[in-house]
């Protein structure tokens, strides 16, 4: 067939971006054919901003705005990529299909709800809401009488998500992995079932559901493969590296159906979300599944200084697998990264705080700041320091805000008012009751569940009958609180509701239940303030249940906008960056965690994590350990072993700094201290 080659020409002003803003290895993968594509982009080589141009390249060749699916993994970069697009092509930026899987499932899943055994105005679990539903669960499977060696509803519950994500059978899964479950697999499988099944009765949805039946409405009905196949004509995928299975066959299946229009972005060294089930081969076997793929490398880094970058590609380079890297920086000479040893956790506590005033002092200011750490639990030491010393900080690595007890009492009242079926939520609320502890709780949703309309027979004889004598004055005032929230008409109102709320009785629930009520309920009030950005109550609660994504930094607070020193694990850093970085604990058995260096890759993926981290740094890097350490809190000091990660870097690529130890005079009052001690 002859082809005859069509000029076309773009709008004047996304014409001179593309040559004014982009580099020449961006350039063309912005313009890159149709067709499968993978762009490799390393720390701080302008990913965010490929993908954008890319997709107002697609807009600008005609391709409709609404046929396009960005796919992200956190809120923040779909919203940052929309706006970005905004700014370059106008309000047809909001039709893109922009959001996180488990967000575009949701929507997918809306109106064909009832091929899966769902009514469209399914509600979704958060983690908490799905342990308690797992627990009833474990009950139904009948563990919950067993010894106590049984697996308990927690551990059942990362079981069955890692099976589903990773798309393994339990059985493999128990087998391959964990052996030691192998006398309670027929009961496991009981509970997963038992689980699936109180889901649907509840007409609820977990995050997993999200994906596994967003992928079973493609498989089991071919109609809406076709329908999805020609709905996004063009799909791009950020993160590449961070997909399960379930997410690439998702994808690539709608692919395959449709034009076979994919772009892949993301960067290989960065996966490093193996624990949630990622498969580092999705993006790494990209180009085997699909041999007529093109690869697009961006390999200059506008973040970091040339020193930091070396170090970066000094590091990295010690792992087997993964794409050749050479990683070049765009800025001017830095400082070498330091690498400190100090005496033990206290000091090396004492040390940072110390290097942040200095920071400080010299006009960084303490929100370009960030101290990351491999676990949770290693940050500990240095907040008692920094609170020692008024230094302010937020901690990305705690709970989030949707998560706290107060607000999550607010949504349960509002998820029963647009899914009257949900257990959990219910459960929820009768507990909140003087007097109504889990059992009658659940009688009292098994005679409200009865009913086909559980908001009208709340207030029968039947429902007030299950309700044990000394709480139905409790329970008559709750009946009456949410027929006010009911007559808010909260669906279209979702402000007003909770405003309803707030003039009944629960805020009396939260002086007489939690610490600092008065904090809380200043926190309802700014989510009523939230809530009135909302005309659909739906939207609201579905948008709010999936702010938490699991992998980036959605989870921070809103006070986290203040000018604080920022302290966070690596994994809610990752997509982030500060002028100054402190990288702590590097200490063998810690940064690498060891509980993963005897799994298959375990090594390479904490090397990653390393990278991730020391790639967050803009300007000064600095990487301490301490030299001792007490194991598990109590015990002899022992002495620690530098990181491999650390002691595997190039001397040149660093510098080791000295601590001085300057000890200052003693007050009188300390003097008199040490000789009334006979010192």
């Amino acid at each position: 067939m002859r082809k005859i080659k069509l000029k076309q020409t773009l709008p004047t002003k996304l014409a001179r971006h593309l040559e004014e803003d982009l580099n020449d290895s961006q350039r063309a993968a912005v313009v890159a054919p149709d067709g499968y594509n993978l762009i490799l982009a390393g720390p701080g080589s302008g990913k965010t901003r490929v993908v954008t141009y890319r997709v107002a390249y697609l807009i600008a060749r005609g391709v409709p705005a609404q046929s396009i699916l960005l796919v992200t993994f956190t809120r923040r970069a779909a919203r940052e990529m929309v706006h970005r697009l905004e700014a370059l092509i106008g309000p047809e930026a909001q039709k893109v299909w922009a959001g996180t899987f488990h967000a575009i499932g949701n929507r997918l899943l809306r109106r064909p709800a009832e091929l899966l055994g769902y009514r469209p105005n399914f509600t979704i679990l958060d983690s908490e809401d799905q342990l308690d539903l797992m627990k009833l669960a474990w009950q139904d499977g009948g563990l919950s009488g067993q010894e106590k060696l049984a697996p308990k509803p927690a551990e059942l519950m990362h079981l069955i998500s890692f099976a589903l994500n990773t798309r393994r059978t339990l059985a493999d899964l128990i087998d391959s992995q964990h052996p030691h479950l192998s006398e309670w697999r027929p009961q496991i499988e009981k509970v997963a079932d038992a689980y699936s099944a109180r889901k649907r009765s509840a007409n609820c949805m977990d995050y997993d559901d999200l994906l596994v039946l967003w992928l079973r409405l493609l498989v089991d009905f071919p109609g809406q493969l076709e329908e999805q196949a020609r709905l996004f004509g063009h799909i791009l995928i950020d993160e590449m590296q961070d997909t399960n299975a379930l997410q690439v066959e998702t994808v690539e299946m709608i692919a395959a159906a449709g034009a076979g229009n994919l772009t892949a972005v993301g960067d290989d060294a960065q996966s490093i979300y193996k624990f949630r089930g990622a498969n580092y081969d999705n993006i790494l076997e990209f180009p085997r599944r699909h041999p007529v793929a093109r690869t697009f490398t961006l390999d200059v880094n506008y973040r970091s200084t040339p020193q930091i970058v070396a170090l970066t590609a000094d590091s990295i380079r010690h792992n087997q697998s993964g794409f050749p890297k050479a990683l070049t920086s765009a800025r001017g000479d830095g400082l070498l990264p330091a690498v400190v040893a100090a005496a033990d956790v206290y000091e090396e506590a004492d040390l940072v705080c110390q290097q942040v005033l200095d920071a400080r002092d010299n006009d960084v200011p303490l929100g370009e700041i960030a101290v990351l750490y491999r676990n949770h639990q290693d940050s500990v030491v240095l907040q008692g320091e920094l609170v020692a010393r008024g230094i302010p900080y937020t901690v990305r690595s705690g709970l989030r805000f949707f998560e706290q007890a107060h607000i999550k009492d607010v949504l349960a009242h509002l998820r029963v008012v647009v899914n009257p079926l949900d257990e959990a939520s219910w459960r929820r609320i009768l507990l909140l009751l003087p007097g109504i502890g889990p059992a009658k709780a659940g009688a009292i949703f098994a005679r409200l569940g009865e009913s086909a309309d559980p908001l009208a027979a709340m207030a029968t004889q039947e429902a007030m009958a299950a309700v044990p004598t000394k709480s139905r004055g409790f329970y008559a005032a709750f009946v009456n609180d949410l027929r006010k929230v009911l007559a808010t008409d909260p669906e279209r109102h979702p402000s007003a509701a909770i405003d309803a709320l707030l003039k009944g009785g629960y805020p009396a629930v939260v002086r007489q239940k939690y610490e600092r009520p008065e904090n809380r309920l200043a926190d309802l009030e700014q989510f009523s303030v939230l809530a009135a950005r909302y005309d659909s109550l739906e939207r609201l609660l579905a948008e709010l249940l999936l702010a938490g994504d699991i992998y980036g930094m959605d989870t921070a607070s809103p006070s986290d906008t203040r000018d604080v020193l920022v302290l966070s694990t690596v994994h809610q850093a990752k997509g982030l960056e500060w002028s100054h970085v402190f990288v702590i604990r590097l200490i063998e058995d810690t940064f690498p965690n060891h509980r993963v260096l005897n799994e298959p890759g375990g090594v390479e993926e904490e090397r990653r994590i390393f990278y991730v981290a020391v790639s967050r740094a803009k300007n000064e890097l600095m990487l301490t350990y301490p030299s001792t350490v007490t194991r598990g809190g109590y015990g002899p000091l022992t002495f620690a072993t530098a990181s491999r990660f650390v002691t595997e870097l190039e001397p040149s690529r660093y510098e080791r700094a000295e601590l001085e130890r300057e000890f200052l005079p003693l007050d009188d009052d300390w003097n008199d201290t040490l000789r009334s001690r006979g010192h």
